[in-house]
């Protein structure tokens, strides 16, 4: 085993503010549909019904769908596919197996060990995306005959399958079980490549069907040639053929009035993160606007060496009211502590973290132009974590993804490790899983500053060496729960 192990520390001196929320599947979903180009109907399909979709599929499938998302993949559908790989057995799971294997097929051997292993010649891989309410209908409607359901299991699921969740969200059936037996490559229904008639030489509007609409109504939003869009129950159709949710956290920095997002620095109108505009002189006449926030007006000429609250001056020195020069407080958020002197947000460099692995992204090829696996075969990669300070250390290891270039974790290698540590090191090791000796895809170390201890989804790529490939790792620096 190798690692990755780096003298130094990298320490940033910034204050930083406090980490935003993170966004829901269904945010995601939506921000995806409005910055693709070109998304397919079953994309829309599937965004409108996310809350549908949600329950549906199994939360280890939700988890990695919603992160294929957040890292800019363009479409609900396409990520879906991707995250088929993350699934995992839940209870319901393993009663179908049993069920399947005592009624079904009870001359096979390690029937039950074997239901859900790609590659198995068992149905397993079928049902495992799916939530337990799906996966439960499927065990009662499709292994209830002795003996006859062998041959009839596939057709029966997935009949099953696409009617149960047809039931909680119209058409989005069909566009799900789609998404988990295609590969990732998008082609039409039929398998070829798509010829469309309607285009932006011919239509104003948007294409559906490959028919010009007008492009101005909810269902059939788009402009210039572009496929329609189906708008959410919360978007409206603009002018400009697109989807856009009313004024909100996830499309305002400011504050919104009267659904419009305005910058939210004026004394009646105030405020940040999409919330509703604020008048700050409305009960209290001596409460101003500043940096969106509401304040004591008079602490701004008289707290020089604080913060100012709308309660007034405050020393700038507590994590939750940190500041100094009049300015409004921070609230410097988890992991974070106020300077005495500084007066500033910065991280606590004892503070524990989480290390998150979303998914990585592997070439198709080794270096030297030869498939990871026989038979032109893709890898079977797994993840080993490392991080390290002086004599302290420690180290992690995901489970393998089967045949995957690009391989859904949603696993945390590494937890409870103090900021300065990851800070000095973190590194990690991609490994291919062979029946003989594993081998080394790639890793390197993975540099970290500050900011990057919020939460969110970040990325980063580790050259390629004359032993090692180019690896994609998409990662997250979570608070530790």
């Amino acid at each position: 085993m190798s690692a990755f192990f780096v003298a130094g520390v990298v320490v940033a001196c910034s204050s930083d503010p406090a980490p935003a929320a993170p966004k829901s599947f269904c945010d995601n979903a939506k921000a995806a549909a409005t910055k693709c180009k070109e998304p397919q109907p079953c994309d829309t399909t599937l965004t409108t019904a996310c809350v549908s979709l949600e329950k549906a599929v199994s939360p280890s499938v939700v988890v990695a769908t919603k992160d294929c998302l957040e890292s800019g993949v363009c479409g609900a559908q396409t990520c879906l596919t991707r995250a088929r790989k993350s699934a995992k057995p839940t209870d319901a799971h393993a009663r179908l197996a049993e069920r399947y294997c005592s009624q079904c097929a009870p001359d096979v051997a390690d029937c039950a060990g074997q239901f859900y292993v790609p590659k198995s010649n068992l149905p397993g891989a079928l049902v495992l995306p799916f939530a337990d309410a799906v996966v439960d209908a499927v065990a009662d409607t499709c292994t209830a005959e002795a003996g006859a359901c062998r041959g009839s299991f596939a057709t029966c699921a997935n009949d099953t399958i696409v009617g149960a969740l047809a039931t909680a969200a119209p058409d989005i059936g069909q566009c799900a079980a789609e998404a988990f037996r295609r590969d990732e490559e998008v082609v039409t229904p039929g398998g070829g490549v798509q010829i469309s008639t309607c285009t932006a030489e011919n239509c104003k509007g948007c294409c559906r069907d490959d028919k010009c609409l007008e492009g101005t109504q909810a269902e059939a939003c788009g402009k210039t040639g572009s496929s329609c869009q189906t708008c959410s129950a919360v978007q409206l159709c603009t002018e400009e053929g697109q989807c856009r949710e009313p004024c909100g956290p996830n499309n305002c920095r400011g504050c919104c009035d009267n659904g419009n997002c305005i910058a939210g620095t004026q004394t009646d109108k105030c405020g940040g993160g999409g919330g509703e505009c604020t008048k700050c002189n409305a009960e209290n006449p001596d409460l101003v606007c500043s940096d969106q926030k509401c304040i004591d007006g008079s602490c701004k000429a008289t707290c020089l060496t604080g913060c100012c609250t709308a309660q007034g001056c405050q020393p700038g020195t507590l994590a939750n009211a940190c500041g100094t020069g009049a300015k409004a407080c921070l609230d410097c958020g988890y992991g974070r502590t106020c300077g005495a002197t500084t007066k500033a947000c910065a991280l606590d460099l004892n503070s524990l973290w989480d290390f998150y692995v979303s998914f990585t992204v592997t070439p198709n090829r080794k270096n030297d132009g030869s498939a990871w696996d026989p038979f032109d075969g893709a890898p079977d990669p797994y993840l080993k974590a490392f991080s390290s300070i002086g004599t302290t250390s420690h180290t992690g290891q995901t489970q393998v993804r089967p045949d995957s270039y690009v391989s859904v974790f949603i696993e945390t290698p590494l937890k409870g490790v103090p900021a300065r540590e990851f800070l000095n090191n973190l590194s990690f090791e991609l490994v291919d899983q062979d029946l003989d000796f594993d081998d080394t895809i790639g890793g390197c170390r993975i540099p970290l500053t500050e900011k990057l201890f919020d939460g969110s989804l970040q990325s980063y790529t580790c050259p390629q060496t004359p032993s090692n490939a180019p690896v994609e790792i998409w990662y997250r620096i979570n608070p530790h729960s």
